[in-house]
């Protein structure tokens, strides 16, 4: 089974809501290591990018550009470990593990950002994490994220080039994601599972005879 692959959205998947920026951002906001400053200078750009098109608008993380990477890193891996970890849902932790029993690799694919989901895919044990990757400059972030977003298509890209790289049939490869908008990256995969899926999603999933995982929140 060494060769089979089981990819886990985390935001409304393994994470119940609100998603784990989201949470992050609070968190900073409450120790102070972010200001208002930070959000109104995010906030412009998000409403400019929002002219454009939905993955730019997620593509957007203004609100951390200029900031130092190191200091960054060290408040993520805190932050997951504190508080990610411990708000998992522990159907998607069993999930894991009986992939992992089953020997095969498991990784997040996820647009979260890397700073988050790096070392949440380590504190988990798993072999990777497809994320949102931001972009680095002297040492500061810039407020981008790499091309291409895990988001919408372009998870389905950033699938697509991680599955290349790394000589994974996807044929033989599981998704497991509760989104609409993932429906590019659960149509490449062999086996979908939508996680709580809205009803839409649910019919959809219906008809491809796509697997429905029903995961409480505790």
């Amino acid at each position: 089974m060494a060769d089979r692959v089981a990819f886990f959205d985390v935001d409304g998947t393994l994470l119940p809501p609100p998603s784990s920026e989201r949470r992050f951002v609070y968190w900073l906001l409450a120790r102070r290591q972010i200001g208002l400053y930070h959000l109104v200078r995010g906030g412009l750009s998000i409403v400019a990018d929002l002219f454009w098109s939905v993955a730019r608008f997620k593509a957007n993380k203004a609100y951390l550009g200029g900031e130092p990477v190191d200091r960054f890193l060290a408040l993520g891996a805190d932050y997951v470990g504190s508080h990610i970890l411990p708000a998992l849902r522990k159907s998607a932790l069993e999930a894991i593990k009986q992939h992992r029993r089953q020997g095969e690799r498991v990784i997040l694919l996820t647009g979260s950002l890397d700073l988050l989901m790096r070392p949440l895919a380590k504190q988990l044990g798993v072999d990777d994490a497809i994320s949102g990757r931001l972009e680095e400059r002297g040492g500061r972030f810039t407020g981008r994220i790499i091309p291409p977003h895990p988001y919408g298509e372009g998870k389905a890209a950033a699938l697509r080039d991680y599955a290349r790289q790394a000589a994974i049939d996807l044929e033989r490869a599981c998704f497991y994601s509760d989104s609409w908008s993932d429906l590019p990256a659960l149509r490449l995969v062999g086996r979908a599972i939508v996680v709580n899926p809205s009803p839409r999603l649910a019919r959809l999933a219906g008809q491809r005879g796509w697997t429905v995982a029903r995961w409480v929140d505790v």
